[in-house]
């Protein structure tokens, strides 16, 4: 933006300022940032809401920086900073004109470099409604591959910079969701819990946007989670025609350059009646799918209004034209909020449909199903998993150590590339590969900040000393463990590990591989934080682990095998100590035996049997029954035809609907130890490695897999799936996860309501799976469940089969933009190579819910492991720190899981408690369940709590003022257990199944 001249002088305390030619006066206007700002519909006429709008990805064809500055114009002409400039300099030109605006990450880039002069102009515009926010988190978040964690982060991150800056004009009313790939039943959930109105989106599935438009139900209310009942309703809106300007009304300079408004009546081009005519015939053509009188045009599309000023120029002459021109339209600036309250106060219309499901799979014609982005990139998706966790135990231990905001710096870099990975290019995987590195380099320099705060920290917290602490100790975050790679534990000398957990459960037995170096006749001895020696095994790195390009400095060759345990909340350290001469402690070498005969082993309620091939062939439960259960690699070969569709970034569309081998078993070996280890590792003849992993204290199987570089010298792109089948008949239903949270029914080839036309029966029967799918035999009263370690694809292709796309490198675009194909190369050029982790469990009805919602939190919030080399012993290290440490008094209730613990403003804390089970799905955990907020935590003592929205930049009491859509409800409707109000007296929260509840919380430290 051109700078902004203050002309001198005050006049009656208004400062006038100059914008290039247009003078403004920056007044002391009252607020109408509310609905009062909307133009009042005529419920005579057809009523057009034109929204002037610019979707600008976080992040796609070029980086956020690129994005922002406008660099790369080969690539993409995208300049944001010129866009919000260009916007601001119009609406000061005429007060009719409205804009919103989406991704604070970018309005908060622009807002850091304005002077003070054009920030009081945005506060002016912003209060009296002109710029309005929509949305409002970080990024325009993904549906598919998000986490609810990371989702509710991202949300109430880009809030809070609102909410300071803006006050409650920079609270949005309404959610705009229009360029995800599909959208999430849970996510809607959250959204009402949020106090948002109203989504409006405009990615549909082809068959249901025909359907809706014939029934004109292309808006109705999203009843998003049984368990909520109405609290988690939200009215909602599908575009009929996208997001972008209807055709022949798109003036902008990028991507537009329709027939502009001439109404200059002595122009040969004078062109008024034709323009007049062209918009009512849309509007009154868009009228007729849609229930009310009121339709809405979004005017823009993607980073148009870089030269906002030919926009709004045509839209205002286009406005008045119309407006005196016809008795059939009246058409005016609106907002989506506005469009909103229309539709909420229209005349006559008693009542909407409602929909209980969600919208997946996305098709955008018969052979685009949007089912490919739900595994692209999985390395990225799994980095994004790791940068949560460690987000989340970093605003933790921040909070225990008492902190304050001394290291609010190192926190906001990982909480802001953190909103930046929701983006839905970016978690989804649908960005060009130099996007993807520079994700990954982002997210990795956010979570070397947060390192920072961890170490600090955790000093603070060990230190037995409360003067003159101790020199703090150099503490090791290892980046390739997931490689089997760690210099300090591969170095030969004594180190400490500290395990801290996450959760408001303790863990235990978790299972920690460490690679260590054991040439030259090193031994291993592990002790406990009280001393104690713990048993452990050395057990040798599988093959494929080994050969990692990632692996070229590491010497290890065996993983160091314990359990750790740690309290909840909590930060526990073990001891390894290294000698040259074995002892009684010291790791016993597990070695391999080829298996040649049926080999059994055991868990804590079933055996695992695997056949002489070294194969897993089933489960023996321990009732006695005996369920057939096989694990296999295949690939589908993805489709070429560019004229018709390929296989891509975004799309799932195989060559055929068969699946191939990947590769045939050749060698299965059996590490095993009497109460220790017990694992197959099983090799075969292509690119694939599998190991299985039995614990004898636990009642699930792990299977950790190795896929890649996957081979394309035969020139034809692959995805590969891992196949559990078992002897269960599920007749075709099963059910997937929503964000990590509520489970929902799937039927293969069915959708709710529509009579599908079955055109891609393999990825049109693709769902997301961010954290579990599951089958149940009813009659066997068995339940199979597979959890995954970050965000997939899968089904259920035949009974009881689960499938799980873990990979996929392909060959060609799928011409939906991002334009080249996902063909990663890897470290070494050769191809990217992805280790990742399945459980899976087979549990009866009573106990599945229990047993997959405990496994779920534990992967989803693993430990964070960091290490001290050359530790002092354990007798003189224990003199100076402590070897355990709690955040917490004693554990939460088995069913509550505590979401959040961070610095917030004001000086108070942000705690939010979730009741992580659904109604139904256990006996006892389904229950509410009560608990108190006083003597919580052990650092603190809670003395006040104000309860608040989901996203916390509203009192809770605002959900009251949400508008209130009347509705046919879609099938039976359970009432949810009435919510208790908080006793801030007590401090007594009572939490119902599936509800999360948010308090800013005044603390006195200990």
């Amino acid at each position: 933006m051109t700078r902004l001249l203050p002309i001198l002088g005050l006049i009656i305390a208004t400062v006038a300022i100059s914008v290039h030619s247009v003078v403004i006066r920056v007044e002391n206007l009252p607020e109408k940032c509310d609905y009062s700002k909307c133009t009042a519909p005529d419920p005579t006429r057809i009523n057009v809401h034109l929204v002037p709008h610019t979707h600008d990805d976080v992040g796609w064809l070029k980086t956020v920086d690129q994005y922002f500055y406008g660099l790369r114009s080969n690539i993409q002409k995208a300049g944001v900073q010129y866009i919000i400039d260009s916007v601001i300099e119009e609406l000061v030109r005429n007060k009719d004109r409205r804009f919103i605006y989406v991704e604070t990450a970018f309005f908060w880039k622009w807002w850091k470099e304005q002077d003070q002069e054009t920030r009081d102009i945005v506060h002016e515009l912003v209060k009296t409604g002109q710029l309005e926010f929509i949305n409002g988190g970080w990024s325009m978040s993904d549906e598919a591959t998000v986490q609810y964690n990371s989702f509710i982060d991202q949300t109430t991150w880009g809030l809070r910079r609102l909410n300071d800056t803006f006050g409650k004009c920079g609270v949005p009313k309404v959610t705009w969701q229009i360029d995800p790939f599909g959208h999430s039943k849970e996510l809607a959930s959250l959204f009402a819990q949020m106090n948002y109105d109203a989504v409006f989106f405009a990615r549909e599935d082809w068959q249901e946007l025909h359907f809706r438009r014939q029934n004109k139900t292309l808006e109705h209310v999203w009843q998003g989670s049984e368990d909520l009942g109405t609290a988690g309703d939200l009215f909602t809106g599908m575009m009929d025609f996208g997001y972008g300007p209807p055709q022949g009304f798109n003036w902008d300079l990028v991507g537009g350059g329709d027939e502009p408004v001439i109404d200059n009546q002595d122009s040969e081009e004078y062109n008024v009646p034709h323009m007049v005519e062209k918009l009512v015939n849309l509007a009154k053509r868009y009228q007729q799918s849609y229930a009310t009188k009121n339709v809405m045009f979004p005017m823009g599309t993607d980073f148009q209004y870089q030269d906002a000023h030919v926009y709004f120029k045509n839209m205002d002459k286009l406005i008045n034209h119309v407006n005196a021109g016809s008795k059939e339209v009246k058409i005016f600036y609106s907002t989506p909020s506005c469009y909103a309250k229309a539709l909420h106060d229209s005349v006559g219309h008693a009542s909407w449909t409602g929909k209980a499901d969600d919208y997946f799979p996305y098709a955008s014609d018969p052979h685009a199903y949007w089912t490919g982005y739900f595994v692209s990139r999985a390395a990225l998706k799994r980095f994004e998993r790791v940068g949560n966790n460690v987000l989340q135990a970093c605003k933790q231990v921040d909070v225990l150590a008492g902190n304050g905001d001394a290291l609010e710096r190192e926190i906001t870099a990982l909480r802001e590339i953190m909103g930046v990975m929701q983006h839905h290019d970016a978690v989804a995987g649908t960005e060009k590969q130099h996007v993807a590195d520079d994700y990954a380099r982002n997210l990795h320099a956010g979570i070397e900040a947060c390192r920072d705060v961890l170490q600090r920290s955790y000093h603070k917290l060990q230190a037995k000393a409360t003067a003159n602490l101790p020199t703090i100790q150099k503490q090791v975050f290892c980046d390739y463990l997931n490689a089997s790679s760690c210099s300090a534990t591969e170095a030969g000398r004594n180190f400490a590990v500290n395990v801290y957990n996450p959760l408001g459960a303790p863990l235990v037995n978790k299972v920690l591989r460490l690679p260590v170096a054991t040439s030259g006749g090193k031994f291993y001895e592990v002790l406990s934080p009280e001393g104690k020696p713990v048993p452990s095994e050395l057990v040798a790195i599988p093959e494929a682990v080994r050969n990692l390009p990632e692996r070229k400095h590491s010497t290890a060759t065996e993983e160091l095998v314990f359990q750790a345990s740690a309290p909840a909340l909590g930060l526990a350290t073990y001891f390894v100590q290294v000698s040259s001469t074995r002892s009684a402690n010291s790791a016993a070498e597990v070695k391999g035996v080829k298996i040649s005969a049926e080999t059994k082993l055991k868990a804590a309620n079933f055996e695992v049997v695997f056949d002489a091939s070294g194969a897993l062939s089933k489960v023996v439960l321990k009732s006695g029954q005996s369920v057939p259960l096989s694990s296999n690699f295949r690939f589908y070969k993805g489709a070429a035809d560019e004229k018709v569709r390929a296989s891509g970034a975004y799309v799932f569309r195989p060559l055929t609907q068969e699946t191939f081998s990947a590769g045939k078993l050749l060698e299965s070996n059996l590490f095993t130890k009497e109460g220790g280890v017990h694992e197959v590792h099983q090799k075969y003849d292509s690119y694939v490695e599998q190991v299985v992993r039995v614990s004898p204290a636990s009642d699930q199987v792990e299977f950790e897999y190795i896929v890649g570089p996957i081979p394309v010298g035969d020139h034809v792109g692959k995805e590969v799936v891992l196949q559990y089948s078992a002897d269960l008949k599920n007749g075709g239903v099963f059910y997937t996860d929503a964000n990590g949270r509520q489970m929902v029914k799937r039927q293969w080839n069915a959708r709710r309501h529509l009579k599908l036309n079955v055109t891609e029966p393999i990825s049109g029967n693709y769902y997301p799976i961010n954290s579990r799918i599951m089958l149940k035999d009813e009659a066997k009263k068995l339940v199979m469940t597979v959890l995954t370690d970050r965000s997939q694809g899968g089904t259920s292709p035949q009974d009881g089969v689960l499938e799980l796309m873990v990979h996929r490198r392909l060959l060609h675009d799928d011409h939906f933009g991002v334009g080249e194909p996902l063909n990663e190369p890897g470290v070494d050029g050769k191809g990217l190579i992805i280790r990742g982790k399945h459980v899976l469990q087979l549990s009866t009805l009573e106990e599945a819910g229990k047993s997959h919602r405990e496994a779920g939190r534990e992967m989803f919030l693993e430990p964070i492991l960091s290490f001290v080399p050359d530790v002092a012993p354990y007798d003189v290290f224990s003199k100076s720190y402590h070897t355990e440490v709690s955040g917490l008094t004693k554990a939460l209730p088995a069913n509550v899981h505590l979401l959040t613990l961070e610095q917030w403003s004001g000086g108070r804390l942000l705690l939010r408690l979730e009741h992580f089970f659904q109604k139904g799905e256990h006996a006892e955990l389904s229950k509410p369940v009560t608990l108190s907020l006083k003597g919580l935590f052990k650092h603190f003592e809670i003395t006040a709590a104000q309860e608040l929205t989901l996203a916390a930049n509203q009192d809770v009491s605002a959900l009251k003022n949400r508008l209130k859509f009347k509705y046919t409800a879609d099938g039976p409707v359970t009432e949810p257990a009435e919510t208790k109000a908080f006793n801030a007296q007590t401090m007594e929260v009572t939490l119902n199944p599936m509800q999360i509840r948010t308090f800013a919380v005044t603390v006195k430290r200990n």
